[in-house]
């Protein structure tokens, strides 16, 4: 044995990474790698350092009790970022968690939802057995921002325009819906409102002289009533049409329809079919035989129900999110079906699915 080996053995784990590395030995840091996101200026901020100084925008919690809060982009990462800072600084936030997890993909979610799109025509060379909720996981552990548009650049706005920055893949993830993000773009003139999941970032981009971003201050902006909100329905009705003007689109593209929406049912494995609207879900199932409404016995809890007939469990579903028990009833739709009708606990949010 050599003597560098001899010494090798007599070396203590830092010592011993010091000696391999001033031999020209590349070590990853992968402590350091998995904290790079805990790290973030994002989470530093969050953290409740108050006196930083940059542009401001709002964090809105899908959970209604929170209040919405105001965020500040330290200057020195908005200076580093040409055009639209927003994504890169808030990516973190929707990628690995400070605990080190992020909530993963919902692999029956993920088919159904390319199942869907290939019907659409939208993903034409997308083979759905082949998507790898493995995957996906992989990279949405690295972030993944969507952005979408409440109000366009125009003129009238000097050319700024107002965006939500999302989780891309929120809905796989199975994040619960924010309501007020909706609320927000329905205002602006959405309808229907798009669904917003999990928690969602609102900034301002001004596209002219060149792209920068803009405060968006809490209260001032996010208030229903608030100047550019107002304005914002006019606005996307003008950009739609020169869109189309410009494009020669004769029609919009439609998004794909929402699970059980305009009166068109959902069918589902367990023998029930089910429709919704902002406000309510109806739940139908059928029987081989003319229900007797004594036999009937209906359990409501916020999130999921269960049905038995004489005894026998015939429908026990974990919902997609809670429903208000006290409005919820049930009823026989003709001899041979029960009909459940369940209270949204948030209105106006629509399901992907009404099963978790």
């Amino acid at each position: 044995m050599s003597s560098e080996e001899q010494k090798g053995d007599d070396m203590s784990p830092k010592e011993r990474e010091e000696w391999l590395r001033s031999h020209g030995v590349q070590i990853e840091d992968f402590k350091k790698k998995q904290d790079s996101g805990v790290t973030a200026p994002i989470w530093k901020v969050l953290e409740g350092d108050d006196d930083v100084e940059g542009m401001e925008m709002a964090l809105i919690p899908h959970d209604s009790s929170l209040p919405i809060r105001s965020v500040r982009i330290p200057a020195s990462v908005a200076d580093a970022v040409p055009g639209d800072a927003i994504p890169d600084f808030v990516k973190p936030y929707f990628g690995t968690s400070k605990g080190g997890k992020s909530p993963a993909i919902d692999a029956a979610l993920l088919k159904d939802q390319a199942k869907k799109q290939l019907a659409g025509g939208d993903l034409d060379s997308l083979d759905p057995s082949k998507v790898s909720a493995d995957a996906m996981n992989s990279v949405a552990a690295q972030g993944s921002v969507e952005t979408f548009p409440l109000v366009h650049p125009a003129d009238t706005n000097h050319y700024t325009g107002v965006y939500v920055y999302l989780d891309e893949v929120g809905l796989l993830r199975r994040l619960p819906i924010n309501v007020r993000a909706g609320a927000m773009a329905e205002a602006c003139g959405y309808s229907p409102a798009p669904t917003f999941y999990g928690d969602v970032f609102v900034g301002r981009v001004r596209t002219r002289p060149a792209m920068t971003n803009v405060d968006f201050v809490v209260g001032t902006d996010t208030d229903r009533g608030s100047e550019w909100m107002l304005r914002a329905v006019s606005e996307n009705l003008a950009w739609q049409q020169e869109m189309k003007r410009v494009t020669g689109e004769k029609e919009g593209k439609s998004q794909p329809a929402v699970a059980g929406a305009d009166g068109r049912a959902e069918k589902e494995s367990e023998g029930f079919s089910w429709t919704q609207d902002e406000d309510e879900i109806e739940l139908v199932i059928d029987f081989d035989v003319d229900v007797n409404k004594r036999l009937v016995k209906v359990v409501f809890l916020p999130s999921s129900i269960r049905v038995t007939y004489d005894g026998e469990i015939v429908a026990s579903v974990k919902l997609f999110a809670k429903i208000d028990v006290d409005g919820c009833t049930w009823t026989l739709g003709g001899k041979d079906q029960l009909v459940l009708t369940l209270e949204k606990a948030e209105a106006g949010a629509m399901w992907p699915r009404i099963k978790v």
